[in-house]
C-alpha cells in the first residue's frame, strides 16, 4: 500500500471519529438542556385540571389519626402552580399537583374559606382558640395567628426601579381573611405586617389561653418550633446548662436554648455563649429549649423527637426541675402538618428572556443588570438586594453556565432566566412587578422577548394571574403566622 493510500484511510478514519464524537458533544449538550428546563414540577394552570385527587392524597398523608383538633380537609384556595411562571424549589420531591385556575368571585370565596377555617386541610392547628386545650398556654412572640394583612406571595417577574424584600407555616389554613390582601393598598404592604413583623423583633401577644400564658423568645415560633419550657423560681446558674447547652448542639436541626434573666427578664442565646460567658451571666429563671419540626427537608422524624424529649428531660430533672412542652400538639403530626402545608406554599415564580435572533454579548448583559444594581454572586448569577441586604431575585445564564468575571467579558450567549423565591420574599407582589419591568427593559436593549418556560410570550392576563397567586399564598402564610421573607420564613424555608 502506498503512503498516499495510507494518507487517505487515516484522513477518513479521521473524519469518522470527529463526527461521532462532535454527534456525541451535540447529543450530551441537548440531553443537558432537556433535563434542566424539566427539573423543576411545574402543573399548568390553564387547563382547570382538578387539584382534588393530590391534593386528597396528601392529606391523607399529613394527617393520620390525630387529636380532637385536627378536622376534616378543605380545599385550599392556593392554585399549585402557573403555567411557565411557578415551579417547586424544595429539597425533595413532592407530589405534583395540577393547578386550579379560579375565576375572581371563586378565587374570593376560597380565599375566604381560608381565612375563616381553625385548622387547615393537614390538620395544622396554628391559630389560638378558646375551644382548644392548651397544655401550656403561650403568650408567643411569634406572629399573631389571626386574619392575616397585607399577605405576601410569589409572582412573577416585574421590573421597576425599587428595592424589594426577598415562603410557612399557620395555626389554621381556613384563617386568613379574603380581604385582608386585597383590602390593603401596595404601598401600605408594610404597614398591613406591620404586628407580625414586630414579633421578629420582640414580644408580641398571641395568648393561647384566657387562664395562663407564657411569654417565649422572639426567635421562637411556637407552631414551626416544639418548645418547653422550664420554670426555675429559685434561679438556675447558667454554667448549670452546660450539658444542655452541649446536648442542644448535636441536633441536626434547627434546636435552641435560652434562658430568661432573673433581673432584667431579657432572652439569653444560651447557644451563643461559651463557658466563660456563661460563669459571667446572671441567674436564669426560665429557659426554654426547641427544635424545629419541619424545612424543605421534610419533617422531623419520630426518633428525633424523642431523643430530643428525653434529653431535655433527663438534663431538667438533673438539675430538680420540669420540663413544660407547649403547643397542646402532638409533636410528629404537627411536623407533618407544617410540612404538608409547605408543600402547597413553597413555590418560585420564573421566565426567560430571549434573543429574537440569534445571540447577544454577555457584556452588555452585564452593564444592564450593574445599571439596575445587582451584583454578580460567587455562585454565578446576578443578584438585586433591597436595603436592608434581602434578597429580591436573582438572574441567571439560560444556558446553565454560571457567569464569572471572565466569561462576561468575551461570550455571546442567547438568554437569561429571573428567579423568584416566594416564601424567602418579603413584599413579592411589589418585587415580582419590579423584576417584571427590569426584565421587559432588558428585553428591549438586548433585542430579546420575555418569555414563560414554555416559550409561550407573556402578556398582561398572565401576569394579573400570577400576581393572583401571590396574593393567594401570601394571605394562606399569613394565616399561619408567618410572614413571607421573615426570619421565621427564611429558616422554615431553608
Amino acid at each position: 500500500m502506498s503512503d498516499l493510500w495510507m494518507i487517505l484511510v487515516l484522513l477518513g478514519v479521521s473524519i469518522v471519529l470527529a463526527v461521532v464524537v462532535f454527534n456525541w458533544w451535540q447529543e450530551k449538550k441537548y440531553r443537558k438542556d432537556v433535563e434542566y428546563r424539566f427539573s423543576h414540577t411545574r402543573g399548568d394552570l390553564l387547563d382547570n385540571e382538578p387539584t382534588a385527587k393530590p391534593r386528597e392524597a396528601l392529606n391523607q398523608e399529613a394527617t393520620q389519626p390525630a387529636g380532637a383538633h385536627q378536622s376534616a380537609p378543605i380545599q385550599p384556595s392556593i392554585s399549585e402552580d402557573v403555567e411557565g411562571w411557578m415551579s417547586e424549589p424544595r429539597v425533595r420531591q413532592s407530589p405534583k399537583v395540577e393547578p386550579d385556575f379560579l375565576t375572581d368571585d371563586q378565587a374570593h370565596r376560597n380565599v375566604s374559606a381560608a381565612t375563616t377555617a381553625s385548622s387547615d386541610k393537614n390538620g395544622l392547628n396554628l391559630q389560638a382558640s378558646a375551644s382548644v386545650p392548651k397544655t401550656a398556654p403561650i403568650k408567643t412572640a411569634a406572629v399573631p395567628a389571626a386574619p392575616a394583612k397585607a399577605p405576601m406571595t410569589k409572582a412573577e417577574p416585574a421590573i421597576s426601579p425599587t428595592a424589594f424584600p426577598t415562603a410557612p407555616v399557620a395555626q389554621t389554613f381556613d384563617a386568613v381573611k379574603p380581604t385582608a390582601f386585597d383590602a390593603v393598598p401596595a404601598d401600605d404592604a408594610a404597614d398591613a405586617y406591620a404586628p407580625q413583623i414586630a414579633a421578629d423583633a420582640g414580644v408580641t401577644d398571641a395568648p393561647l389561653s384566657a387562664s395562663q400564658t407564657s411569654i417565649l423568645p422572639a426567635a421562637v415560633h411556637p407552631s414551626m418550633d416544639w418548645v418547653g419550657l422550664i420554670d426555675a423560681p429559685l434561679g438556675v446558674m447558667l454554667a448549670e446548662l452546660e450539658d444542655m447547652q452541649a446536648e442542644v448542639r448535636t441536633f441536626p436541626q434547627y434546636a435552641t436554648l435560652w434562658a430568661q434573666s432573673a433581673t432584667t427578664g431579657d432572652w439569653q442565646d444560651v447557644l451563643s455563649l461559651d463557658a466563660k460567658a456563661m460563669r459571667d451571666q446572671t441567674p436564669a429563671s426560665q429557659v426554654a429549649c426547641s427544635l424545629q419540626l419541619a424545612d424543605r427537608g421534610g419533617p422531623v422524624d419520630e426518633e428525633t423527637l424523642i431523643r430530643f424529649k428525653k434529653s431535655m428531660e433527663t438534663l431538667a430533672r438533673a438539675l430538680g426541675l420540669t420540663v413544660d412542652w407547649q403547643g397542646g400538639y402532638e409533636p410528629s403530626q404537627q411536623a407533618q402538618s407544617i410540612d404538608g402545608f409547605c408543600i402547597e406554599v413553597d413555590k418560585a415564580v420564573e421566565f426567560h428572556v430571549l434573543a429574537n435572533q440569534g445571540m447577544f454579548h454577555a457584556t452588555k448583559l452585564r452593564g444592564l443588570a450593574e445599571a439596575c444594581g445587582m451584583h454578580l454572586s460567587a455562585d454565578g448569577r446576578f443578584e438585586l438586594f433591597n436595603n436592608d441586604g434581602q434578597l429580591e431575585f436573582s438572574v441567571r445564564n439560560y444556558e446553565g453556565k454560571p457567569f464569572s468575571a471572565d466569561m462576561l467579558k468575551t461570550a455571546v450567549m442567547t438568554g437569561v432566566t429571573f428567579q423568584l423565591d416566594i416564601p424567602t420574599t418579603p413584599h413579592s407582589l411589589q418585587v415580582f412587578d419590579h423584576m417584571v419591568d427590569i426584565a421587559s427593559s432588558m428585553a428591549s436593549s438586548l433585542n430579546a422577548s420575555v418569555i414563560d418556560v414554555n416559550r409561550k410570550p407573556i402578556g398582561e392576563v398572565q401576569l394579573d394571574k400570577i400576581r393572583q397567586q401571590l396574593k393567594n399564598i401570601s394571605n394562606a402564610m399569613a394565616a399561619q403566622g408567618i410572614v413571607p421573607g421573615s426570619s421565621h420564613a427564611k429558616r422554615l424555608f431553608s
